[in-house]
C-alpha cells in the first residue's frame, strides 16, 4: 500500500513539474482580431493567448484561457446565473493560427515578452501546473476574470513588482463604454440587450488594469508597460510579429436599429392614443400587452440583479422603466384602488429619470427614451380613463 501511494505521489509530481526551457525559449502574447460571425457573438471582443516557442526542446504551443463546453450539464442555467466554468486549454501554435486565418478570417499578431530566464521558467511552471485537470477550470467573469485579464494576472504574479503598467492608460473609460465601442455598430441589438442587462458596476472607470479585460487593450497595455531587468527599466515588449493579416469585413449598418424601431413604436402609440381620445375609445388591450412586456423585462432584470453571480448585473436602474410590478398590475388595471397609486408612482419615477437623464449614474441606451415616452402616454391615457374622456364628439 505504501509503495502504491509513493508511486501515485511520484506520478503527480512529474505531471506538475515543467520541462526545463532552453535559453532560446520565448513567450509571446498573441492577439487575435475581432470577428464578424453572426453565430459566434464572442468574436466581437477578439481573443488572446500566451505562446511558448522553444525550438531546442521542440515546443511550439499556446495556452488559452477562453474555452468552455456547450456540453456542460445545465449549460444555459449556468450561463444565465454566471456560474459557467471556463477552462485553460493548450494547442499546437500553428494549428491555432491556421484556424483563425482560414476558418474565421481573423488576423493574429504577437508581442514577444521581455522576460528573464528565471521568469520564463516560472511562467512555464505556472502554466504547466495550471493545465493539470484539477486546476484547469476557473470562475469566469466577463469584466474581471476572462481570457485576457487572466493572462494579465498571471504575468503580474510571475513578474511581481518588476512589471509596471501605465497608470494613465484608458483611465477615463468605463466597462460599459468599452462594450459599446466594440458592439454598437457590429451587433446593435445584442449591444442594446447587453447594455440593459448590466447594472451600475459596469459604469465604473476601468483604469489601466481593468481595461485589459479586452484583448486589444491588453495588447496596448503590454506595449506601454515596462519591466525591470538587471536593475534597468526596459520595455516589456521586445519584438512584434504579424503572423497573419486579414482585411476586416465591412459592417453595414442596419436600417432597423433599436432607436429606429422604438421611435416607430412611439409614433404609433402617440397616433393611436390621439385617435382613441378623439373617438372616445377606452380599450386597453394594447396596454395589457405593452405593460406585460415591460413588467416581464423588469422581472428578468431583477432576476439578473438578485439571483445571479455575474458581478455586473446588480443595481440595474432599468427596473425604473421596466417596472416589475407592471406585470401583475396589468391584471388589476380597472381597480383604481390598486392600480392608480402604482401608475402615479411609475409615472413620477420615469419623469424624474428623463429629467435627470444626463446626470444619472448608470448608462442607459438613448433608444430607451421612446419606450419611456410611450409608456407615459399610455399611463396618462389609463388615468384619464378612470374619469371618462372629454371630447367634442
Amino acid at each position: 500500500m505504501k509503495k502504491l501511494l509513493l508511486l501515485i505521489f511520484l506520478i503527480s509530481s512529474i505531471g506538475g513539474k515543467a520541462q526545463q526551457l532552453s535559453a532560446e525559449a520565448k513567450f509571446g502574447l498573441v492577439t487575435v482580431s475581432t470577428g464578424s460571425s453572426d453565430d459566434a457573438i464572442y468574436q466581437i471582443w477578439g481573443h488572446t493567448v500566451l505562446h511558448l516557442n522553444d525550438p531546442v526542446n521542440g515546443i511550439n504551443e499556446c495556452y488559452d484561457y477562453g474555452t468552455f463546453s456547450f456540453d456542460q450539464p445545465g449549460f444555459v442555467i449556468k450561463f444565465l446565473k454566471g456560474t459557467l466554468p471556463y477552462q485553460m486549454a493548450k494547442y499546437d501554435f500553428q494549428t491555432f493560427i491556421d484556424h483563425y486565418k482560414y476558418k474565421e478570417n481573423r488576423s493574429a499578431s504577437e508581442q514577444i515578452l521581455n522576460l528573464s530566464e528565471q521568469q520564463k521558467q516560472d511562467l512555464h511552471q505556472f502554466l504547466t501546473k495550471n493545465y493539470l485537470p484539477e486546476n484547469r477550470e476557473y470562475k469566469y467573469r466577463f469584466f474581471y476574470y476572462n481570457c485576457a485579464s487572466r493572462i494579465r494576472d498571471i504575468l503580474q504574479e510571475v513578474c511581481n513588482d518588476s512589471l509596471q503598467f501605465s497608470p494613465t492608460l484608458h483611465a477615463d473609460s468605463t466597462y460599459r463604454q468599452w462594450i459599446d465601442k466594440y458592439a454598437s455598430k457590429k451587433k446593435p441589438w445584442m449591444n442594446f440587450g447587453m447594455s440593459l442587462a448590466i447594472g451600475l458596476p459596469s459604469d465604473e472607470k476601468t483604469k489601466e488594469s481593468g481595461a485589459m479585460f479586452l484583448p486589444d487593450n491588453l495588447s496596448v497595455g503590454f506595449d506601454s508597460a515596462t519591466i525591470f531587468q538587471n536593475g534597468l527599466k526596459q520595455p516589456f515588449v521586445s519584438v512584434k510579429i504579424q503572423h497573419t493579416l486579414v482585411e476586416p469585413p465591412n459592417v453595414s449598418s442596419s436600417l432597423f436599429s433599436p432607436f429606429v424601431v422604438f421611435a416607430i413604436l412611439f409614433a404609433f402609440v402617440a397616433i393611436y392614443t390621439f385617435w382613441q381620445i378623439k373617438n372616445g375609445n377606452k380599450k386597453i388591450l394594447f396596454d395589457k400587452i405593452f405593460f406585460s412586456i415591460l413588467g416581464i423585462a423588469g422581472w428578468f432584470f431583477l432576476g439578473l440583479w438578485l439571483l445571479t453571480d455575474h458581478g455586473v448585473t446588480e443595481r440595474n436602474m432599468n427596473v425604473i422603466w421596466a417596472f416589475p410590478l407592471l406585470f401583475p398590475l396589468i391584471f388589476f388595471i380597472k381597480n383604481k384602488v390598486i392600480s392608480k397609486p402604482l401608475l402615479w408612482i411609475y409615472a413620477i419615477l420615469n419623469f424624474v429619470l428623463l429629467m435627470a437623464w444626463n446626470f444619472k449614474p448608470q448608462g442607459i441606451p438613448q433608444c430607451v427614451i421612446p419606450i419611456i415616452l410611450s409608456a407615459l402616454i399610455r399611463v396618462v391615457f389609463i388615468l384619464k380613463n378612470y374619469n371618462g374622456f372629454k371630447t367634442n364628439s
